[in-house]
């Protein structure tokens, strides 16, 4: 009993992976793979990062520095002691004061006579330019807080703001994008299926017609021209067989690139194709700018701030500052505060020069790149909404005329049998009908291939919640 409960158990969840996928199920699997919006995703949540922190550009630098040295710099040396509040008579010793006369006179201001303390140091060096090796400890707690930056501050952060915007509505966009391309992939393999099985009734229609009349003999020409044009459907309907093979694979393949799902797993719910269309891509009311145009103009209006951001360079700073610092040396702990205000300013850097008018002229031609593309932008969906109203009119006549034909081919199927044609007519019957179930199958990407385009410049907001784009 438990080998088998175990075969069962390997089998099931076999069974469920195997059978159909939904357009839902899919298009949630193709939100948790698609490394694309990863990547977007972590661009603009690293750009609202960058927009938080340029949001506090008026708060203080806080700032320390602990260092601990040795030298034998004298000017070090001498700050050092200095710092330490430790200097004596002794560290400002100099070469120039050991040879006054004073040093070389007793207290009777006689010369001395011997040798002692004043007149052995005589060739020794100096204690202020030669100090020797000293080691010191210094530590710093500042504090640097903006009062006016000419406004660079506050234009940096409202560009890095548009720019976080931008990178939102660009991750937006990828999803719009895969979203149609997953819709067209999906519901194109079920067309294309649906043309295979015409070409499967067809070629059925020929091999049935083909045995029960002989046609291949030579001696009837007629018959035998009929035979030839049958096996030329024939070998046509192969060929377009494995031409929808490739595209079907084409588009499995795609699809397993943004969902991680194998082709061969990969089984589509059969759906209606104006119920698929009304139900994933509603047609909207009006044209909407597509998230890629929005954007682009976000970064149009984040190119235009740098405007004030150059003109800021030629204005002045002003800051308050305090700084505490504490001195550790072979003497003594000492300690010491400085505290005020400054102004910084460029007077003249020629770096700068025309760098105002440059900006003024790259965001003018960045708005006007902008407003270029956004004609051509709802151009582009006016056309398409034209486009759709036409493959959708040609759409149902083709379907109905495929009624007709496959009526037709019944039709011919009998009036061969009364003699009132001959094969090769009936061959041109099933080409006909050959060549209408290709158009119907082109008609129909083709009405999906618009719808699906046009949803990228469609509300987003109103698409249908179990699709996961809200």
């Amino acid at each position: 009993m438990k080998p088998i409960i175990s075969i069962l158990l390997l089998i099931f969840p076999m069974a469920l992976f195997a059978g159909a996928i939904g357009f839902d199920d899919l298009w949630k699997r193709i939100e948790e793979n698609s490394s694309a919006r990863k990547s977007k995703y972590l661009e603009w949540k690293a750009g609202e990062i960058a927009k938080d922190r340029s949001d506090k550009h008026w708060l203080p630098r806080v700032y320390t520095d602990l260092r601990t040295f040795q030298t034998n710099d004298p000017t070090l040396n001498f700050m050092g002691k200095l710092s330490q509040r430790s200097a004596t008579d002794s560290d400002f010793s100099t070469a120039s004061t050991r040879y006054r006369a004073g040093n070389f006179l007793d207290s009777n201001n006689q010369p001395y006579s011997n040798l002692n303390s004043n007149t052995m140091n005589l060739i020794a060096k100096d204690t202020l330019n030669y100090p020797g090796t000293h080691t010191y400890s210094r530590g710093t707690l500042g504090m640097d807080l903006p009062l006016y930056e000419g406004g660079s501050g506050k234009t940096m952060a409202e560009m890095n703001d548009k720019r976080s915007v931008g990178l939102k509505f660009e991750w937006l966009a990828i999803r719009d994008r895969e979203f149609a391309q997953t819709g067209f992939y999906y519901r194109a393999i079920q067309t294309l299926n649906e043309y295979k099985s015409r070409l499967e009734k067809i070629k059925k229609t020929e091999s049935k017609f083909q045995s029960n009349y002989s046609l291949g003999n030579k001696g009837n020409p007629v018959g035998y021209a009929g035979y030839l044009a049958l096996k030329s459907i024939k070998n046509q309907i192969t060929l377009l067989e494995k031409q929808s093979d490739l595209q079907i694979n084409d588009y499995k393949t795609t699809l397993y690139v943004l969902s991680d799902l194998p082709p061969s797993d990969l089984e589509i719910t059969e759906s209606d194709l104006n119920i698929f269309l009304d139900t994933y891509f509603k047609r909207p009311s009006g044209y909407e700018r597509s998230n890629q145009m929005n954007a682009q103009i976000k970064y149009a209006e984040g190119e235009r701030l740098k405007v004030d951001l150059e003109t800021a360079k030629f204005l002045p700073k002003v800051a308050a500052y305090s700084e505490a610092y504490g001195y550790h040396g072979s003497r003594d702990t000492s300690n010491a505060y400085q505290a005020g205000v400054y102004l910084q300013m460029n007077l003249y850097n020629p770096k700068d020069m025309g760098v105002i008018e440059e900006s003024k002229l790259n965001a003018e031609a960045a708005l006007k790149k902008i407003e270029e593309k956004t004609k051509e932008e709802e151009a582009h969906v006016k056309s398409l909404f034209q486009k759709e109203i036409s493959l959708k009119e040609s759409l149902d006549l083709v379907k109905e005329t495929v009624k007709y034909q496959e009526e037709q081919v019944v039709n011919m199927q009998r009036l061969f049998q009364s003699g009132a044609i001959n094969a090769i007519q009936f061959a041109e019957t099933l080409n006909k009908s050959l060549e209408l179930s290709r158009v119907l199958m082109e008609t129909e990407i083709a009405v999906l291939q618009v719808r699906t385009e046009i949803s990228l410049f469609s509300n987003h907001g109103e698409t249908n919640e179990s699709t996961g784009r809200n």
